[in-house]
């Protein structure tokens, strides 16, 4: 199967640095352009100068939360087509239900899953163009 990665600009938003190095390490090997943010309000002012292609989001995090980021991005025309993965901890059925209403693309819970079930996921995202 071709890289869809490949050259790809891959934004990731994670408070915990041990993780973010994890996936920092993945997506370099998948050849994909990396860009990352500690924290919600990081996250939004890095957007405002350079958008990626798709955007890994943690929901809990420091000051703004990740519904709030989803929030920001899907309500501003610049930023509202970049597909969003939400990635979390939180799998109540609720976190879920709000995070695709905002308009996430998917819900990946942390704790289920692989690297390489990460790469696949943000491959079938951007394959599809983002939003179902």
């Amino acid at each position: 199967m071709e890289n869809v990665l490949k050259g790809k600009k891959v934004m990731w938003v994670e408070d915990d640095l041990f993780l973010s190095s994890l996936i920092s390490k993945k997506f370099s090997t998948e050849g994909c352009e990396l860009q990352f943010a500690k924290t919600g309000q990081e996250a939004l002012d890095a957007l405002k100068k350079d958008k990626p292609d798709i955007l890994l989001l943690d929901i809990m995090l420091p000051g703004v939360d990740g519904f709030e980021v989803l929030r920001q991005i899907k309500a501003d025309p610049t930023t509202k087509d970049i597909p969003v993965i939400l990635f979390s901890n939180l799998n109540q059925e609720q976190d879920v239900e709000k995070g695709l209403k905002l308009g996430a693309s998917r819900f990946i819970i942390k704790a289920t899953v692989a690297l390489d079930d990460i790469i696949k996921e943000v491959g079938e995202v951007l394959t599809e163009g983002g939003n179902k």
